[in-house]
């Protein structure tokens, strides 16, 4: 695959990972009874959605290291397996537990890729 397409491809799930980490921490503010319905206590809310605000801006960094990302993309990913026991557990619809299993595999996809192209970008002596 030429190098440029797969920068973009790289950047693409980079955003994609941070935007919906965006929208999920904007969903988890503006929802407060939703996460109430799953267990959750206000004061996790509010952790959650600063987590995720956080997580998405030090993807967007250039400059943040490789073990800090990890970290994030670690988060992330618990987060993801948190909300489909809490689900689970809720005895949400269906409906839910796809959705939620759906954006899940769509983050290990684009982690999945984001650190293949790091890897490569690293070692070929690229920057990302």
């Amino acid at each position: 695959m030429h190098m440029n397409r797969k920068k973009v491809l790289y950047r693409v799930a980079k955003i994609f990972i941070s935007l919906f980490m965006f929208f999920s921490a904007y969903f988890s503010f503006s929802h407060p009874a939703d996460l109430r319905a799953l267990g959750f206590p206000d004061y996790f809310r509010i952790e959650l959605v600063i987590a995720k605000c956080i997580g998405g801006i030090l993807l967007l960094i250039p400059q943040t290291g490789r073990y800090l990302k990890e970290w994030v993309y670690a988060g992330f990913c618990i987060c993801m397996v948190s909300a489909f026991i809490a689900h689970f557990c809720s005895h949400d619809p269906v409906s839910k537990l796809i959705f939620v299993g759906v954006d899940f595999i769509l983050i290990l996809l684009s982690i999945w890729y984001v650190r293949k192209y790091e890897k490569n970008s690293h070692a070929d002596g690229l920057n990302a």
